[in-house]
């Protein structure tokens, strides 16, 4: 079998999640953080070789033939990042960028595929954006719904009783489990497409009706609802966009099976 080398930038939730899928299938892993000692903390952790890159700067080339995944979100200048990100990446196999549902205008309910209208609401969606406009044509970019997972989800903010619903609850919202998102990046480094994959599971919920059934499972008390006044833009901007995320073209045309169709079996 021929070993891969995997060159991850901006190890975070998914990138460390990635890290330890690829590694425990033998491959090799080369763990990316801005600073060093961060990045030393993580290889150690991991057992995997490590490097600080902050894609601010020119930054060393990846190995040849490495497969690039980005899971670095956009700095201050985010085209620049990504023409530094290309060179990084230019002697490699593929590179996979993950941005986010974020770059589409609010959905009003409707359902959203890769042919929906790019016009964030929120500065992080249009920070988003513009990477993505800097991608090489040769890149594949992963627009992830919210991502959820172990220790971060619905269900332990339910739990500690922080959760609160912004607006009616009516809103829809669409999710990817953290391992679906693995298996997704994966299977887009053995593809040989390119351009925009929407990944998001089956079941974009609204937000309040989805809240109230994990939080009757759990037996704690429905979360509140506050007014959309009550928050800041940009998290206003993410919560009542009311988009219900397509998943069919990464399902087709990269042969993903979710794991994690919904979360309302509270796996977080």
């Amino acid at each position: 079998m021929h070993l891969r080398t995997w060159f991850i930038l901006g190890c975070g939730y998914t990138g460390t999640a990635l890290a330890k899928r690829v590694i425990s299938d033998g491959e090799r892993a080369i763990v990316t953080r801005r600073e060093v000692k961060a990045a030393e903390a993580l290889g150690t952790q991991l057992g995997a070789e490590f490097r600080a890159v902050d894609l601010a700067h020119t930054c060393a080339p990846a190995p040849a033939g490495s497969i690039v995944v980005c899971c670095a979100p956009p700095g201050a200048d985010p085209a620049a990042e990504i023409s530094n990100l290309a060179a990084l990446a230019s002697g490699a196999a593929k590179l996979v960028y993950v941005s986010s549902t974020g770059v589409y205008a609010p959905g009003g309910g409707a359902w959203v595929d890769e042919s929906w209208p790019l016009a964030p609401t929120t500065s992080t969606g249009r920070a988003r954006l513009l990477a993505e406009g800097a991608l090489p044509a040769t890149a594949i970019a992963l627009r992830a719904a919210g991502i959820y997972g172990p220790g971060r989800g619905l269900v332990d903010r339910l739990r500690a009783g922080t959760y609160r619903i912004v607006g009616d609850g009516s809103a829809h919202v669409s999710r990817i489990h953290v391992d679906d998102l693995v298996e997704i990046i994966l299977a887009a480094a053995r593809s040989t497409a390119t351009g925009p994959f929407n990944c998001a599971d089956d079941d974009p919920a609204a937000i309040g009706e989805l809240a109230d059934a994990l939080a009757a499972t759990l037996g704690v008390p429905p979360p509140p609802r506050v007014p959309i006044e009550s928050v800041t833009v940009e998290v206003a901007g993410m919560l009542a966009a009311d988009r219900r995320i397509s998943n069919a073209r990464v399902k087709r045309e990269l042969g993903v099976t979710l794991t994690h169709p919904s979360a309302r079996g509270g796996v977080a």
